[in-house]
């Protein structure tokens, strides 16, 4: 199983987390979607399959945009999603 964890509006809107048996993130988002409600695959995926920019995305606490490419998940595998954070 993989973990998805939500943080900040993201939480508020969707719950904190679901743990899915997929081997790729986009994988993990579709069957997450099935937990956490219609819509939340487009909070992390644009609709041409992209990562959305604006959303910072770790895989065992590593950024996703420093990675060359995204790994295949494996078991026990963490994913954190946050949206855009604003603060003073």
């Amino acid at each position: 199983m993989v973990t998805i964890e939500l943080f900040a509006t993201l939480r508020e809107r969707y719950g904190k987390r679901a743990e899915v048996d997929a081997r790729t993130l986009e994988d993990a988002v579709k069957k997450a979607e099935e937990v956490f409600g219609e819509g939340f695959y487009s909070e992390v995926f644009e609709a041409d399959g992209n990562l959305r920019d604006d959303r910072i995305i770790l895989i065992n606490g590593r950024n996703v945009k420093d990675m060359d490419r995204i790994p295949e998940l494996k078991e026990g595998d963490r994913v954190a999603i946050f949206p855009p954070i604003a603060g003073g």
